[in-house]
């Protein structure tokens, strides 16, 4: 497996610099590397510097050839790619029905179908009288107000600078190398074989690099998964690497464009077994050749959501994104967090500037609380202005502005890749700062939205070293030349591929010219050139398939059936490294971290439901009750359960706030029943609709309706039980027992007949118990409650309340018409179980339990451990 070199790479590179040769190339990853590999010629040679050589990537080379013209004021100016992308929306928008979704992607698939028929020199007039469906004939149309545009403006854009390159050749009007060479084309469109042509007619060589042919050895190998497939060619990646570091390697993958991440983890695995561990030099060992959208990358990500809440409210979830980060306002997030976990207590909506500086506290001292309030100023301030029109520089300078008086992209210094993603993003504005030609003046709000869509249309990577082993899509490796090559997922499925003609230009029109994937015939030819050239693109290549991917079973594309191949010999799957640390060392418990007891001064957080968790679950009462761990609440739609729950405390709050006798209760007429209702329905709403939107509005009236009734079901049925008063409601308790001081909240006690005491709490949602089938103790919150009020309990009651029912469940009298016989004793044992489960808290008891089931333990298992300490 040893790569020794023995064929040059690029061997014909030195004698055409040599010669005066200008090389062209099919893209700019060619060009880079054709640089690289002569600047690397040099070297070896012993020289100390050189001249740079005249090496191209296509459109550049275009490009440059305009620039160079002999009188550039005779030619037609250069349309950039946004400009044009935008003219072709006009253009569309005029001959498009209304209403149609992913408009984007149209104009994307419209600028292709564009770019195809230039680079095969159809006149619009055959592209409209060939056009058959509705699709074809609107776009040709739609083409010929584009290209009228184009003559009006007196532009040329991307795709027509071949046919103007050529008529300056012809005239004359550029000066021509003597010699150019063309490398890396797999197939040369008529467009290059215009300008080949008058190239030659102006007396230039013009010589077309053959698919390289490096006396390759060809293997197939076979794997039964897609993913051992991938760690294998990163397994025998390693062992070229390790015999010949200086060899240049290179895996091409199929679906790199969407699988990137996934593809490159699967290589570094069989690559550096473990380079989870290590630091980035074992991340960037692989390079590939494909990026992300720049709109993904988290810093681009929060600046687009700063830009967007300029033009329309952000959601819950979005701004919680916003405060969590450092790119904006301040590095620091105490405040912010703080303020995140008020914000999930409010139902998900349409979050605008001034929403939100309505609720975020004035009183939070903290300095990033105050840094991301001028944040949300800084933002309402621009959102006031969206609908202004002003030229796009002017929109690019008021965005750039906004973003630097929020601190983007943070205060901390920028690594190289994040100093190469500021600029790219600045890049990214100048863009769109000169489209002004096309549109003169835009809005805030639209200059928002266009900047937005190009950063998601744009893919970019950072420029991090080539790394030791490259990864490239199948197109992108035309041209190149390696010591070893490795192509993976040469199955029937994916080769040759699915044809894929242009859905707006006639098939007939298309297969008369032979234009790409026009029939499948052409598809079999171009897969056939293509995997010829892969072949023999380094002196030893492998290709591999594997019989599943996903749910799919494949079988070996029949292209390498033309192919001399032989069975693969070498490194195979070397399976998940984190597999082979199982079992490697014995859990340790480490039994001399025991939790202390709990301090005078400590405070115990969580109240009864401390008490409860330690009955249940020590560890989840230490946890929570004395590390302070608990999760935050979910972001949630409408109004949550848990958001309904308070709702329904709040309005039997107010109901009794004035602590009715029961027969008082029954006298309330039903007109001041339903005042009463009303009363405190509403008063317990008032929070939620301050700081609604129209549809949270809505939702909140229908919940008003569910509340008026279910309270007046309560009213009904608590008429119909034995005499009381009510004594108190939310009352506040201080309990002190064994060194733990709690801070109670009980629902709500009421005085009985006989003067004892009812301790209630109420349920919402689901019916619940606090007591099993034999009438034993299982929730210790009620019981806790009646033995901080130290006075005589005469029972204990749960009520509770749903849509669907009221329900009463309890102990002892009060609640219904009998009293337990045994209720003293049964009640004293109760106490007992109470301040027993108190005496293990206050110890610094926080065992975990593993009885509990993996659904109730996962909140805290990362903690608790919980799954491993069930298999020890």
């Amino acid at each position: 497996m040893a790569a020794d070199r023995s064929t040059p790479r690029y061997s014909w590179l030195h004698d055409a610099i040599s010669g005066n040769a200008e090389i062209v190339t099919a893209s700019r990853r060619l060009t880079r590397d054709l640089i690289a590999a002569y600047d690397q010629q040099q070297i070896d040679a012993g020289r100390s510097a050189w001249r740079t050589p005249s090496i191209f990537f296509w459109q550049d080379w275009l490009a440059r050839q305009l620039v160079t013209a002999a009188d550039p004021a005779i030619l037609p100016r250069r349309l950039d790619s946004v400009s044009s992308s935008i003219l072709w929306e006009r253009c569309l928008q005029r001959r498009m029905p209304d209403g149609l979704l992913s408009f984007g992607g149209i104009v994307r698939q419209a600028g292709q179908a564009w770019q195809r028929i230039q680079e095969w020199n159809l006149s619009l007039p055959t592209v409209l009288s060939s056009a058959v469906s509705q699709d074809e004939r609107l776009f040709a149309r739609a083409a010929a107000d584009y290209q009228e545009r184009l003559d009006g403006g007196n532009w040329v854009d991307g795709a027509g600078m071949a046919t103007e390159v050529a008529k300056l050749i012809r005239g004359d009007g550029v000066s021509v190398a003597s010699r150019l060479v063309l490398a890396g084309f797999d197939r040369l469109t008529p467009a290059v074989k215009k300008v080949t042509d008058a190239l030659a007619s102006a007396g230039c060589t013009v010589i077309v690099r053959p698919v390289p042919e490096r006396g390759t050895v060809t293997m197939v190998a076979v794997y039964d998964q897609e993913i051992a497939e991938l760690r294998a060619a990163g397994a025998w990646a390693r062992d070229i690497l390790q015999e010949n570091p200086a060899a240049r390697v290179a895996i091409v993958c199929q679906g790199l464009e969407s699988r990137a991440a996934e593809i490159s983890r699967l290589i570094r695995e069989g690559l550096a077994p473990g380079w989870q561990y290590g630091d980035s030099r074992h991340h960037s060992a692989v390079n590939v050749s494909y990026g992300r959208r720049l709109s993904d990358y988290p810093a681009i990500a929060v600046a687009l959501l700063i830009l967007r809440w300029t033009r329309q409210g952000l959601s819950s979830r979005e701004l919680s994104v916003l405060l969590r980060s450092r790119c904006v306002a301040s590095n620091r997030l105490d405040g912010r967090c703080r303020f995140e976990l008020k914000l999930r207590s409010h139902p998900d909506r349409e979050w605008s500037p001034d929403a939100v500086l309505k609720i975020i506290s004035n009183k939070d001292e903290a300095p990033d609380t105050g840094a991301f309030i001028e944040l949300v100023q800084a933002v309402a301030g621009h959102a006031s202005q969206a609908a202004e029109k002003m030229s796009p520089a002017e929109s690019v300078s008021r965005i750039d502005g906004l973003l630097k008086s929020i601190r983007w992209p943070g205060e901390t210094s920028l690594d190289s890749s994040e100093f190469q993603l500021v600029n790219r993003w600045r890049e990214l504005l100048n863009e769109f700062a000169r489209v002004e030609s096309v549109i003169p003046q835009v809005s805030l709000s639209e200059a928002v939205q266009r900047v937005s869509a190009m950063a998601q249309d744009a893919i970019w990577q950072p420029e991090s070293g080539a790394g030791i082993v490259q990864v490239l899509g199948t197109l992108e490796a035309a041209g190149m030349e390696f010591d070893r090559l490795w192509v993976s997922g040469m199955d029937a499925a994916q080769w040759p591929p699915v044809s894929r003609p242009s859905p707006f230009i006639s098939l007939a029109l298309q297969r008369k010219h032979d234009m790409p994937d026009a029939t499948p015939a052409d598809t079999l030819e171009f897969s056939k050139r293509v995997l010829s050239r892969l072949a023999g693109a380094a002196d030893q290549c492998v290709l591999s398939w594997s019989r599943n991917r996903e749910d799919s079973e494949l079988s070996a594309s029949s292209l390498l059936d033309d192919l001399d191949t032989t069975a693969y010999q070498g490194p195979e799957d070397p399976g998940w490294h984190a597999l082979g640390l199982i079992g490697r060392d014995n859990t340790i418990s480490h039994n001399d971290d025991v939790v202390p007891p709990v301090a005078n001064d400590e405070h115990v957080a969580g109240g009864a439901y401390t008490v409860q968790r330690q009955f249940t679950d020590p560890f989840s009462a230490f946890a929570s009750g004395r590390l302070g761990v608990r999760a935050p609440d979910p972001v949630s739609t409408g109004l949550s359960a848990s958001m309904r729950g308070n709702i329904i405390h709040n309005a039997l709050h107010n109901l009794l706030a004035g602590n009715p006798t029961q027969r008082e209760m029954g006298n309330w007429t039903a007109d001041e029943t339903v005042r009463r209702i009303g009363s405190a329905v509403d008063s317990a709403l008032a929070v939620h609709v301050a700081n609604a939107d129209l549809v949270l509005r809505r939702i909140i009236g229908i919940e008003r309706g569910r509340l008026l009734l279910l309270l007046r079901d309560f009213i009904r049925q608590e008429t119909q039980r034995s005499e009381f008063t009510v004594a108190d409601v939310e009352k506040k308790v201080d309990y002190e027992k064994f060194g733990i001081r709690l801070g109670l909240r009980i629902d709500r006690i009421d005085r009985l007949a006989d003067g004892r005491l009812l301790v209630i709490d109420y349920k919402t949602g689901s019916p619940k118990t606090f007591l099993n089938q034999d009438r034993e103790l299982k929730d210790l919150q009620l019981m806790v409650y009646a033995d901080a009020l130290g006075e005589d309990i005469g029972g204990l009651l749960l009520i509770n309340v749903d849509t669907r029912e009221i329900g009463y469940r309890g102990a002892g009298g009060g609640w219904n018409e009998d009293e337990e016989e045994d209720w003293e004793d049964t009640f004293q044992s109760w106490r007992a179980a109470v301040h027993t489960t108190l005496e293990s808290l206050a110890a610094g008891d926080a065992r975990v339990n593993i009885e509990q089931s993996s659904g109730e333990g996962r909140p805290l298992n990362i903690l608790s451990r919980l799954e491993e300490q069930k298999r020890v």
